[in-house]
């Protein structure tokens, strides 16, 4: 498992780097503009569904099921006393085996439907914008702009979709690395597009539109193939319901809002912040940064804990599997809690040295490094939901993450009203989803707890300190080393950041050695390993 997720995080963290580019080349040639508006905009709605469905509610429904058809076959394979027959299939599913048969059809269902829902979201979609962005509206020319570049964006919905179903076939094939490096490919195309299509569209936010839609297309080509490569023909066919499909989209429902709680706050956020000049621009870019280490920690964690989890509760080994969940917290917070004070300490460094130029001004470095450091704050939460939902998950529970997410989204929403009239601004929409995130997390552990699914391993709070302490020596360095490059125009900007970089990274490293954090981690890891843990390849 811990090669898995270093996998992951090691792909991500290319794909952010090109975010990276990609943002500043944004920054540079749009700006924070209304074009900049509009585009954040548009590409919100297919990327929350990208979000949805490759980061959470999908892999939450199909990955436990496919897993078990996995186990099914081989369990049957293995045993003497079944036939050639063993693979047990039913009267729908002739010539094909349990989990191809399964695959197909979920593909199936998936491309007709949203191929439908993606016409009709084009023929009404100045309704679907009115309601998800009021305040452009204030504006015909915003609105006409935000209308036309979201009919170019959603096509992305259909092709990202169908990715996120070869990705957890290869997630549940113990094959990591292609699906977490499908995102390069998206980050790359929007740079090349900035280029390729600046000249020949009305503008960079048209020229970024039709890089979404390119990029869309060339990511499922790529997953496509080593899903064929793997045994997986997928194509569209007359789908075929049956047991499996139903209890597929009995737990997909809740999963949508239980495993997603973050992305539909991110949309609630949207409606007032839509309200605020620039502050779509200013929650975007400081996501942006924020997504980093989300997921190259969290979401990393949760894919691979996902299958590994699914493996062991099937198996019937409730306590490992418990063990493997202590064991992933504790690498999630030895990972994040030194990220979230390097982001509160360095937001505006890092803000300013990635974006700040062009049509991009001190001004906004200002305001978006704000919003950065308020979004750190609940960083450790957003990683956490990530390391406790498969728990919920693995054991085929989708409607428990769905409550808890309801009544997370009325705290953000009324938190949102109530900072409104506080006059917060756009520092009160990053704070209602703070809030409201560890409100998630609480009443996930909380949840688990009390129906024996997890329990905290005694040494766990020593450990949390072990953890706390190097990190607080890191973020006091970090402080003091802003403050000394602050009062010095030497040295470039770029410079300065990687300085602080690198010395806050050695000062937690040595103080990590020194207090025996990494050591206890160590220790564990290898206990776990004496007793024959399954652990996926990348």
């Amino acid at each position: 498992m811990f090669r898995s997720i270093f996998t992951i995080s090691f792909y991500i963290s290319l794909s952010r780097i090109l975010g990276f580019i990609r943002d500043i080349l944004i920054a540079q040639f749009v700006g924070v503009s209304m074009l900049s508006d509009a585009f954040f905009a548009a590409f919100r709605l297919p990327n929350f569904f990208r979000r949805v469905f490759a980061e959470g509610a999908f892999n939450s429904a199909f990955v436990p099921i496919f897993i078990e058809k996995l186990q099914d076959k081989k369990t049957d394979s293995g045993n003497p006393h079944r036939g050639a027959n063993a693979s047990a299939r039913s009267p729908l599913n002739k010539g094909e085996s349990d989990e191809i048969f399964f695959a197909r059809n979920i593909f199936s269902i998936l491309f007709y439907t949203l191929l439908i829902f993606t016409i009709i979201l084009q023929i009404f979609m100045p309704f679907f914008m009115k309601i998800l962005f009021p305040g452009f509206f204030t504006d015909p020319e915003k609105s006409s702009m935000l209308i036309n570049l979201s009919r170019i964006t959603i096509f992305y919905l259909i092709f990202i979709s169908l990715v996120s179903l070869c990705s957890g076939i290869l997630n549940s094939l113990n094959k990591f690395a292609v699906p977490a490096s499908s995102p390069i490919i998206l980050n790359g195309t929007l740079i090349a597009s900035i280029f390729v299509f600046g000249s020949v569209t009305p503008n960079y936010a048209y020229a970024l539109s039709w890089g979404v839609f390119v990029a869309g297309i060339l990511q499922f080509l790529w997953l496509f193939f080593f899903t064929i490569k793997s045994g997986f023909l997928l194509y569209p066919k007359f789908p075929k319901i049956n047991s499996d499909i139903k209890k597929f989209f009995r737990k997909l429902g809740p999963g949508i809002i239980g495993a997603n709680v973050m992305q539909i706050n991110l949309l609630v956020d949207s409606i007032f912040a839509s309200m605020i000049a620039g502050a779509v621009s200013y929650l975007y870019y400081s996501d942006r940064i924020n997504q980093l280490p989300l997921a190259m920690i969290g979401i990393a964690i949760g894919i691979a804990l996902l299958p590994a989890l699914s493996r062991k509760i099937k198996l019937g080994e409730n306590d490992e599997a418990i063990k493997l969940q202590n064991m992933a917290l504790e690498v999630g917070l030895i990972l994040v809690i030194p990220a979230t004070l390097a982001l509160t300490v360095l937001a505006y460094p890092i803000i300013s040295t990635l974006f700040e130029r062009g049509k991009f001004t001190s001004d906004e470095s200002f305001f978006v490094a704000n919003a950065l450091m308020f979004y750190s704050f609940g960083l450790p939460s957003y990683v956490l939901v990530k390391v406790m939902e498969p728990a919920f998950f693995s054991r085929g529970d989708t409607k428990s993450p769905m409550k808890i997410a309801f009544v997370c989204l009325i705290n953000n929403a009324v938190l949102n009203v109530i900072f409104s009239a506080l006059n917060f601004g756009y520092v009160g929409i990053v704070l209602a989803s703070v809030i409201s995130t560890y409100l998630n997390l609480t009443l996930l552990i909380t949840g688990l707890i009390r129906k024996k699914h997890f329990y905290f391993e005694k040494t766990f709070p020593k450990k949390l300190l072990l953890i706390l302490i190097p990190s607080f020596m890191m973020a006091l360095t970090l402080f003091l080393l802003r403050e000394y490059f602050a009062q010095d125009d030497s040295l470039n900007k770029i410079i300065e950041l990687t300085i602080m970089i690198i010395v806050g990274l050695l000062i937690y490293g040595i103080s990590s050695y020194l207090s025996g954090s990494l050591n206890i981690l160590l220790k564990s890891h290898l206990t776990h390993r004496k007793k024959n843990d399954i652990l996926p390849s990348a």
